[in-house]
């Protein structure tokens, strides 16, 4: 599949010094003292939320029309048997858009992931103009499934659910499956939307990132063409009951 451009791409693939660490938080560890095991890496509950999406120019991006905002998000931990559960897609729509407007998303922002992380958190985020009738991101990928590419890659995302205690190399693949899963839905989207634009992709690491938790960009916005934004990672406390 043809490699797709993000306007802005803050992915980096893991480095030498990425891979030793990874190695070491997935390898089984003993304690200095006695034979209690140290637990591999937990999955934790995270929130994806997007803020301050303005649109500053809408006669040199899509004009005045219905504007569309899609979103991907790919984690490394799901259900076993169940493909889609690695994955996380939604459509946004908004008509009647202007110069400097603010896109209506409410007073927390625009939840575009809640769930469980494991290993990795992949965002990709698209907008397009949108068509009358268009199929939702969720309804596109789920025609895709039968497709030996995308099976292909869910498959390998879902050999993640299927070992205790997966290699650096599963979960390195699984990342290159995330990769190909969001370049998958710039491809369809292209297809059925009008001048669909990949604005950002991004790939936390639990190893390296703590899966970015946090304000992006720490300050300001994201800025690129007509568009800004920022966005944020949020860990979602389990709660205790036993209280």
């Amino acid at each position: 599949m043809t490699q797709q451009e993000w306007l802005i791409d803050e992915a980096t693939s893991p480095d030498a010094a990425d891979l030793e660490q990874m190695e070491s938080e997935l390898s089984p560890k003993l304690q200095s003292r006695g034979l209690e095991s140290v637990s591999q890496p937990q999955a934790i509950n995270l929130a994806v939320r997007l803020q301050d999406i303005m649109i500053w120019d809408s006669k040199k991006w899509f004009g005045d029309a219905e504007m569309r905002l899609d979103a991907l998000v790919v984690r490394g931990h799901g259900t076993e048997g169940e493909p889609t559960s690695f994955y996380m897609p939604q459509t946004f729509r908004f008509p009647g858009i202007k110069s400097r407007d603010r896109l209506p998303t409410g007073e927390n922002g625009l939840l575009i992931f809640y769930g469980e992380a494991l290993h990795f958190l992949d965002v990709f985020i698209t907008v397009s103009r949108d068509r009358k009738d268009s199929e939702d991101l969720a309804t596109l990928l789920n025609q895709k499934l039968q497709s030996k590419d995308i099976q292909g890659a869910v498959g390998t995302l879902l050999g993640l659910a299927t070992v205790a205690a997966p290699q650096v190399t599963t979960v390195t693949t699984a990342l290159s499956a995330a990769s190909f899963l969001g370049n998958l839905a710039y491809q369809v989207l292209s297809k059925v939307t009008g001048d669909t634009i990949g604005l950002y992709r991004n790939s936390w690491l639990q190893y390296r990132d703590g899966f970015g938790i946090g304000r992006h960009p720490q300050a300001g916005s994201h800025h690129v063409r007509d568009l800004s934004f920022w966005y944020e990672i949020i860990r979602e406390e389990a709660e205790d009951h036993s209280r």
